[in-house]
């Protein structure tokens, strides 16, 4: 029999009657450590406040606000668990999660087995199937792993560049902003992401203003340069990472690498993430009050994910929010987000603030935002992130399919009802 003593797993299952179950299951197999979540947003929240990759998640597939396929999906893009088990009382199920991990994913399915879940089958799964080591998942992170000479020479080269997302009004089409993503050209990694090297630079948060700043000022002189052309309505939506609000003078850098562009601050809004509205720590308030009352505007995203209460967010000077792209995603066709959605979007309403919806991808989820009162829209369906070069070309070759789009009715993307042609 393996030892599990060292090892950790995540149960994902609605039923607490079933967790439970499973829960003890682990146990007598001898699981170190076990989470547990009751769907697959809490699911993610649990691995992030985990902070590392697990060994194991054992999921359900049928259940509420985010099910076990979605969650397969997300666990394999964001190298989250090394092995994984999924469980249903539903054959077809089953072999959906069978064919759900993507092309090159480290994670490796162990099996698909039928609920319920019994100590003898799972003991014997776990001693004889072939278990990715954790070891095994972070080698990949860490073969080419990059050091802070390695930014300081991507900085100095000019290597760290913004990607730009359109933001539009989801009922005429028209261009509201560009959210600004960092990438970073890696010589011998291709393009990185920047926000993913920020964690690692939690405690250099010079090193980590600098890739900011950078992005900061190719993103705000793009913008002047778009204003002069006579776009001057649109907003620049910069990314202000947690890894720096505790640090006023980082802070004090960015603000002044925006202003050096000849931007006025009423054109910019500094993005924040939900969890920091759901922390709420004093520095963090403090610092954002601060670049609030220069005249930025100050928004939160991945907003669903971390369940934030209206209070965290009254207690910061919000000028919109942005659901995570997690609820937008076929939204239409996954009715049990509608909680979700329409608790966020009420509480928004309470707050005064509009809602952009990230993540659109499918005309019927441009329609559904719409209707439900989301303000903007951004994701793939109305433009992928691209370089600043493209932005003029794509905004003049797509205003007429965006405006067509706005004018999308819920009649012409819904499928007719039972019985009717």
């Amino acid at each position: 029999m393996r030892d599990f003593n060292a090892s950790t797993a995540l149960i994902v299952e609605d039923s607490t009657v079933q967790r439970e179950h499973v829960l003890g299951l682990l146990r007598q197999i001898g699981f170190g450590a076990i989470l547990a979540a009751n769907d697959g947003i809490n699911a993610l929240r649990t691995l992030e406040q985990h902070g590392a990759p697990v060994d194991l998640v054992l999921t359900d597939l049928d259940m509420p606000g985010m099910d076990g396929v979605e969650l397969i999906q997300q666990l394999a893009k964001r190298r989250l668990a090394a092995n994984l088990i999924a469980a249903s009382a539903n054959q077809a199920r089953l072999q959906e999660a069978a064919h759900s991990l993507p092309a090159g994913c480290s994670m490796r399915l162990l099996a698909t087995i039928a609920k319920p879940v019994r100590l003898e089958g799972l003991q014997a799964l776990l001693d004889k199937a072939p278990m990715l080591a954790l070891a095994d998942l972070e080698q990949a992170d860490a073969a080419g792993g990059i050091s802070a000479a390695d930014i300081e020479s991507g900085l100095a080269e000019g290597h760290f560049f913004p990607l730009y997302a359109p933001r539009v009004a989801l009922d005429s089409g028209r261009l509201l902003g560009i959210a600004v993503q960092g990438r970073w050209q890696h010589p011998q990694r291709g393009v990185l992401d920047s926000a993913a090297i920020l964690p690692a630079l939690a405690g250099n948060t010079e090193l980590a203003g600098s890739i900011v700043l950078a992005l900061v000022r190719q993103a705000a002189a793009d913008l002047h340069d778009w204003q002069e052309m006579g776009l001057s309505a649109i907003k620049l939506s910069l990314p202000l990472p947690t890894e720096l609000l505790a640090d006023l003078g980082e802070l004090g850098r960015l603000v002044a690498g925006v202003q050096a562009q000849g931007v006025k601050p009423a054109s910019v809004c500094w993005e924040i993430s939900e969890a920091v509205v759901a922390g709420g720590e004093a520095d963090a308030l403090h610092n954002i009050g601060r670049i609030s009352l220069r005249g930025f505007g100050i928004g939160a995203v991945h907003c669903g994910r971390y369940e934030a209460r209206m209070r965290d967010f009254a207690s910061f000077p919000l000028s919109g929010i942005c659901i995570d792209p997690l609820f937008v995603h076929e939204a239409a066709q996954r009715s049990h987000r509608r909680p979700l959605l329409d608790g966020l979007l009420a509480m928004a309403g309470k707050l005064g603030v509009p809602v952009c919806a990230d993540g659109l991808e499918k005309m019927e989820d441009w329609v559904l935002m719409r209707e439900l009162g989301c303000s903007a829209g951004q994701g793939p369906l109305v433009g992928a992130p691209m370089p600043g070069a493209g932005f003029v070309t794509w905004f003049k070759d797509n205003r007429q399919r965006l405006r067509d789009c706005a004018a999308t009715r819920l009649s012409d993307v819904a499928p007719p009802a039972a019985g009717t042609t």
